[in-house]
């Protein structure tokens, strides 16, 4: 049994209706074509994308030490990220409407790396807080996600109304 690359039905053909040279040129032509759609979607879509976590944390060793905010950036994409710091905007019409956190040196995140940065040691997260977020060195901002972000806001109202 011979393997073939063309299929059964072009076999059937004749040469009055199509010349065998003009099947495998267009043959060739649409395996090229998909074949660079896949290699351009892959590209496009091979990028660095960044998730952002935060949680307030209690110090074990100090059991009365207000609990940390903590922030931590991974990279869940494919390709490095360059991590410039991490923000948190307030609601329109607050004052300051940014609280801007920038890393002492900036942190290149390979695949399935992360940054680790405490942003404030006395549990404060400032009042009307929209979103928190971590930009890269292109200026692009990677939001916690919503649900997320809501959870942590919960969990900031349950511990300021312990303390």
């Amino acid at each position: 049994m011979a393997l073939t690359i063309i299929p059964p039905w072009l076999e059937k053909l004749t040469f009055s209706d199509v010349w065998r040279s003009d099947v495998a040129a267009w043959w060739g032509a649409i395996v090229a074509t998909i074949a660079l759609g896949w290699n351009i979607l892959r590209d496009v879509r091979s990028k660095g994308r960044l998730k952002v976590q935060a949680t307030f944390r209690m110090d074990d060793m100090r059991p009365h030490s207000p609990p940390v905010l903590t922030v931590r950036v991974t990279n869940v994409g494919s390709k490095p990220v360059l991590v410039q710091g991490i923000a948190i905007q307030r609601k329109k019409g607050s004052a300051p409407s940014h609280h801007f956190f920038p890393c002492e040196i900036p942190k290149m995140l390979a695949a399935g790396e992360f940054l680790l940065q405490v942003l404030d040691r006395t549990g404060w997260l400032p009042l009307a807080t929209e979103k928190l977020y971590a930009w890269d060195s292109s200026g692009r901002q990677w939001c916690m996600a919503t649900k997320e972000f809501r959870r942590l806001l919960d969990q900031h109202r349950r511990l300021s109304h312990n303390t």
